[in-house]
């Protein structure tokens, strides 16, 4: 499994891409961003899931960028999404 982060627009997509998590029974947490990240709400959602499934929890205008955790424990970038309207 690899470990990945979400960020959003707005705190709408936190919340949205949460209960879709929880009706899915996957195992998530929401936090405070990382220091060395930046996001439109502030918040963002770790995930441990095979890379192949990271795209499924992608919710359109609300999902801002994907970032997953290296081997150097670093976050790196793998995807970014434009903002609704």
């Amino acid at each position: 499994m690899t470990e990945h982060l979400f960020l959003f627009h707005s705190t709408v997509g936190v919340v949205l891409t949460r209960k879709a998590l929880q009706a899915a029974g996957a195992t998530f947490r929401v936090a405070d961003i990382p220091r060395q990240l930046r996001g439109g709400c502030g918040l963002c959602i770790y995930l441990s899931c095979p890379e192949a499934e990271a795209q499924q929890w992608v919710l359109a205008g609300h999902t801002e960028a994907i970032y997953r955790r290296g081997e150097d424990e670093a976050w790196h970038c793998v995807a970014t999404f434009a903002a609704a309207g």
